[in-house]
């Protein structure tokens, strides 16, 4: 790790004790008054402009705009309410995609749903990096919006809109259908994979990796997927 990064993180350690000593805890008795501050930033001798407030005294920074400028990941999990700090990770600038309309239910076939998906192989072939991190306004099962289950979500918010989730564990192989998110966990790995198509043997599927880089044409066979400690699938189509 740099050194610049370093400071950061340990300024960010002290402002996180203060936080928690006398004047903060005097502060929670008054309440707070944020002006715009009239100091400069600097980064490695280089001056940088930062939104920052003055708070009794103290300059208060976007945690994202500290990322963005010296160079480390940080990620929002809407699930768990919690922000994620990676120092070695790329910053990666943060996308939010409204939900698509949701379609009429009696509109959503499977043959629509693989157009779409059709579509989305056009905008992102396979080595392509889908927008991350994807931020699903549908309340889906997965919030942190990257990797697999970023991508996962992105393909199913494309073809249903704001449809409702349904879950179904241990599904029977008929229940599979195009557009389906189906998610498996064993001992050694754990995956969500998107169905594109489906035949007795396998389903063919897109998927992304740890890189949030697409791929379409894999396929996982029906004996390997039921005999999966964990194996769920989360449809959206209409009762």
């Amino acid at each position: 790790m740099s050194r610049t990064k370093e400071a950061v993180f340990m300024g960010i350690g002290i402002l996180a004790g203060l936080a928690l000593s006398g004047p903060a805890a005097q502060a929670a008795e008054a309440a707070l008054t944020a002006r715009p501050t009239t100091q400069t930033f600097y980064v490695g001798g280089t001056r940088v402009e930062f939104e920052a407030y003055q708070i009794h005294g103290n300059n208060f920074v976007k945690l994202r705009d500290i990322g963005k400028t010296v160079g480390f990941g940080v990620t929002y999990d809407a699930a768990t309410n919690t922000v994620h700090i990676a120092p070695d990770a790329p910053y990666i600038e943060e996308v939010t995609t409204p939900a698509p309309a949701a379609p009429s239910p009696q509109a959503v076939t499977a043959e629509s749903v693989q157009a779409i998906l059709a579509q989305l192989k056009q905008t992102y072939p396979t080595g392509s990096t889908y927008p991350t991190p994807y931020r699903s306004t549908s309340a889906g099962p997965y919030g942190r919006g990257v990797t697999c289950s970023g991508w996962a979500t992105l393909c199913s918010d494309a073809a249903f809109g704001n449809l409702p989730w349904r879950r179904v564990d241990q599904p029977a192989w008929d229940q599979i259908r195009p557009g389906d998110l189906v998610e498996y966990k064993n001992s050694e790995s754990y995956h969500v994979v998107v169905v594109v198509d489906k035949t007795d043997e396998y389903i063919k599927v897109t998927e992304s990796g740890l890189n949030n880089r697409t791929r379409w044409g894999g396929q996982y066979f029906r004996w390997w997927l039921e005999e999966q400690p964990r194996y769920i699938l989360y449809t959206r189509y209409p009762s």
